[in-house]
């Protein structure tokens, strides 16, 4: 049981990091100027 649990956790964090990451990119893509989307990187890039 915990192996399953294990396998469910991690599938759980690789989906988030995925939905993080297309967050980021739409953002990146809508962001109205260079400077905005330099910030939105550099704002990632703390995280």
């Amino acid at each position: 049981m915990t192996r399953i649990r294990t396998v469910l956790s991690r599938r759980h964090a690789a989906r988030a990091h995925l939905r993080e990451e297309r967050a980021l990119a739409r953002a990146l893509a809508s962001a109205p100027t260079v400077e905005s989307a330099h910030e939105i990187t550099s704002l990632a890039a703390r995280r």
